[in-house]
């Protein structure tokens, strides 16, 4: 991965969704180059989880357009995809399988050449090693959290999108995926994450930006942040505009 830090690597224009009558994203535009990090914060209903749902893919937006790497996702789906990995709260992965056929699947769904030697790299790289053989269904939290990691970064993709990723790790497994974030964007990659915990969000992320109710109040540097005021009500300091 090269890292170009003013090349637009995700661009999400004018985007919105509605699930019904509802309104879930309402007209929103955001951008991320190489080597940045974005965090999304949000309450539950502020539509974050359906943004990168869009951005990924698995959802279309009603009105409004999503680049990634340049191809438009709606018209070049097979050349986006290949460049997105998606981390979630939920592991994506198939519980009968065991730890090595959970990632022989992907890379063969991605054409990964080379596959048992990525596979045994990233084993050892998420300290899976141990584990190839046990079933994803015994795995601890942790574990599984390592193997979507895996999951994700098997095919080298250069848009890491992550939908509450700390969600019910403890403190070394949280730290472990604050490391794999932080390597990853230092080698060029693009994350977009979404977080309840605003501390560890300000931890991984060089951008933070507020939706709530489907509108982005908020996007600006960190260093631009009050991080005390942002932790302790970031609606608040959003609305306030400082």
């Amino acid at each position: 991965m090269v890292a170009e830090t003013h090349s637009p690597a995700v661009q999400v224009n004018s985007v919105s969704k509605a699930f019904g009558a509802r309104p879930v994203l309402k007209g929103v535009s955001l951008a991320a180059t190489r080597g940045e990090a974005v965090c999304l914060c949000g309450v539950n209903g502020a539509g974050k989880s359906t943004l990168l749902q869009i951005i990924s893919g698995l959802l279309r937006p009603d009105r409004g357009s999503v680049d990634v790497g340049g191809h438009n996702t709606a018209d070049h789906p097979g050349q986006f995809k290949r460049q997105l990995g998606m981390i979630s709260h939920k592991s994506m992965v198939y519980p009968e399988l065991t730890v090595t056929e959970n990632l022989n699947f992907v890379a063969r769904l991605y054409g990964v050449t080379n596959r048992a030697a990525r596979i045994d790299e990233l084993l050892a790289r998420t300290g899976l090693t141990a584990f190839s053989y046990d079933r994803a269904a015994i795995l601890s939290r942790g574990l599984l959290q390592r193997l979507a990691i895996a999951r994700a970064l098997l095919h080298e993709p250069s848009v890491l999108l992550a939908d509450e990723p700390f969600a019910g790790l403890d403190g070394s497994a949280v730290e472990y995926v604050l490391s794999v974030f932080a390597d990853f964007v230092a080698s060029g990659g693009t994350l977009l994450t979404t977080t309840h915990d605003t501390r560890l969000g300000l931890r991984c992320c060089s951008r933070v930006a507020v939706l709530d109710a489907g509108a982005i109040l908020l996007d600006r540097p960190k260093e631009q942040v009050d991080s005390e005021r942002f932790i302790e009500d970031y609606l608040s300091y959003a609305r306030s505009g400082s």
